[in-house]
């Protein structure tokens, strides 16, 4: 069967890497249709008017959310997905078809996403967001911080969700000197249980599963608050978002976390990760008096965050639009893992980053 590769993407028509793919196959017949919608809200706008020729003719598919019924394109067998995330579109009647492969970019964002949650947790931990708003008003001095700037070697950094994403950022946080312990739902006891399954770059992440010094795991509460009493520093979550995860940190584990003593988090996960009223609340207690730290946050519940969130106007809080992964490379890397997939797809080997929709 001929193959025809139709993608509806939120970017300008990449023409370098589309010639890549046109070299790497020949054969293959490209479309490029552009979802006329700002990048960020592809992940709420799913719709799109793809001609209806087009769609009878289509087998596989690169996008970020337009995902057709298969009804309607009876010829589509593969889709990838130029993110990792596929929360936003997990209910389409495409995710419960057995006759259609779903992939991934898992491990194409983690480099970027790393160097997001690092900058942040540095831009916190030595104010230097409150050096940039001195300098903003020309004003040379201390801010007066309190608490006062603190460096990373020595602190523990705990991660719930040791995927791509949080592989890298141990790779860089132990970097810097920090101890890193782990949280998954699943069990993690073997080394062959603990090396990355998923596409990642060489050199990048922690494909063996060997920086962190504990591994936890666990799917009751109770299993969850006795990883967030190990003192921890700074907290990261970067797991995937499910029924069983939405609003997994709430007001009783922000409580726990901060018991010993005050922590920085980070959440680079979904929005619905956390209760966000408990989040704001915490916040405004801060440190002196038992609440978080301070907060990184890519991610809001909403989004967009609404004008009159109290998270604007939060001292202890750094915010970004859902961007930690915009990076030139990141888009690149959707495209190698399309092309390696279609190389393995072609020889019937196993492709990365499969979605087991016996998951879902």
């Amino acid at each position: 069967m001929a193959e025809h590769l139709l993608l509806t993407l939120p970017f300008p028509k990449p023409e370098p890497l589309l010639q890549r793919l046109q070299g790497a196959f020949p054969d293959l017949k490209i479309t490029y249709l552009r979802h006329e919608v700002k990048p960020l809200e592809a992940f709420t706008k799913h719709d799109m008017d793809i001609p209806p020729e087009i769609l009878r003719e289509v087998t596989i598919l690169m996008t970020m959310g337009v995902v057709p019924d298969p009804a309607d394109a009876p010829k589509l067998r593969y889709i990838h997905f130029n993110v990792a995330g596929t929360d936003h579109v997990a209910h389409k009647p495409a995710f419960k078809d057995p006759k259609i492969t779903i992939t991934t970019s898992t491990g194409g964002p983690s480099i970027a996403v790393a160097e997001w949650v690092i900058g942040s947790i540095l831009g916190l931990t030595r104010q230097l967001f409150q050096y940039k708003e001195l300098q903003n008003v020309r004003a040379w001095g201390l801010s007066a911080p309190a608490p006062p700037p603190f460096t990373l070697d020595g602190k523990k950094l705990g991660i719930i969700g040791y995927g791509s994403i949080g592989r890298q950022v141990a790779r860089l946080a132990q970097a810097l000197g920090m101890e890193i312990i782990v949280y998954n739902s699943r069990p993690r006891v073997t080394v062959e249980d603990r090396k990355d399954r998923n596409w990642h770059q060489a050199g990048s992440g922690d494909p063996d599963g060997t920086i962190p010094s504990a591994y936890f795991h666990g799917q009751s509460k109770e299993e969850l608050h006795a990883f967030l009493s190990q003192n921890l520093d700074i907290l990261v979550l970067s797991f995937p978002l499910t029924e069983s995860t939405k609003y997994l940190i709430g007001e009783e584990e922000l409580s726990i976390l901060n018991a010993q003593s005050p922590t920085l988090l980070v959440n680079v996960a979904r929005g619905q990760a956390v209760d966000q009223n408990a989040l704001i609340a915490s916040l405004k207690k801060g440190a002196a008096n038992g609440g978080l730290l301070a907060a990184a946050l890519d991610v809001t519940d909403p989004e967009p965050l609404p004008a009159d969130s109290e998270l604007w106007g939060l001292p202890n809080v750094f915010i970004s639009p859902h961007a930690s992964s915009v990076a030139q490379q990141t888009v690149i890397r959707a495209y190698r893992i399309l092309q390696e997939n279609l190389v393995l797809k072609q020889k019937n080997g196993e492709l990365f980053n499969v979605i087991k929709k016996a998951s879902l």
